[in-house]
């Protein structure tokens, strides 16, 4: 059987496929791997950056029904990643990445190919620099699952899902070191066009507050 979903994934599933485009991030398990590169990189990039990369150039950023729509997105994004975040840090036991189940000869089977696009979507935010041995080998690991896609059932490999938790917890824990021994300065942080002047700000901070995003990261 197929992993049970949180209704919040639902929703945000839903959401993607609604209002994203060719050059948008198109599934819960690509936006997955998005955010975890975004979490494991060696620079703090601000939300109200990578927010609107999701659904990629000025002209992809989805006309939303209201504000209460683009702000439910929001938190549960910002949910998602703080998550993420939370768990690479603290749990690195429990992380896993989020990967679809697809029905094949009654057999349910999981593929890591999106996970690792939105991945190598998160990299492009902020370049990373060159790797040693060990975490080469983890990034090319994520690459080598967008190159050999499988076509037949018995390409699938069953240890593949292993491999990219591996692969991205290796990624993770050496840049954790790196910040913790050379703090970052956060991106400067660039307003998108979707993000009202007057709406909570994207960054979280809002929702405790009441910054509006003009007061905040507009800034």
């Amino acid at each position: 059987m197929p992993p049970l979903e949180s209704q919040s994934d639902n929703e945000l599933e839903a959401l993607l496929a609604r209002y994203g485009s060719d050059h948008s991030i198109i599934s819960m398990s690509m936006l997955d791997g998005f955010l975890t590169a975004i979490a494991s990189g060696p620079d703090l990039i601000a939300p109200s950056a990578w927010l609107p990369a999701i659904w990629g150039e000025e002209q992809d950023q989805p006309q939303w029904q209201d504000q209460t729509e683009q702000k439910r997105f929001i938190d549960r994004v910002m949910r998602h990643y703080d998550d993420i975040t939370t768990t690479l840090t603290y749990a690195p036991d429990d992380y896993f990445p989020i990967a679809p189940p697809f029905q094949h000869d009654d057999e349910w089977v999981v593929l890591y190919h999106e996970w690792c696009l939105g991945y190598l979507r998160g990299i492009a935010l902020s370049p990373w620099p060159r790797l040693p041995g060990p975490q080469a080998a983890a990034l090319a690991m994520i690459c080598e699952v967008i190159e050999e896609m499988p076509r037949e059932r018995e390409a699938l490999d069953c240890d593949q899902g292993s491999r990219v938790c591996t692969a991205a917890l290796t990624l993770h824990a050496y840049f954790l070191v790196q910040r913790s021994e050379h703090p970052p300065h956060a991106q400067p942080v660039m307003a998108s066009a979707e993000i009202d002047r007057n709406a909570l700000c994207p960054c979280g901070s809002g929702s405790g507050s009441g910054k509006k995003f003009k007061q905040c990261c507009l800034h």
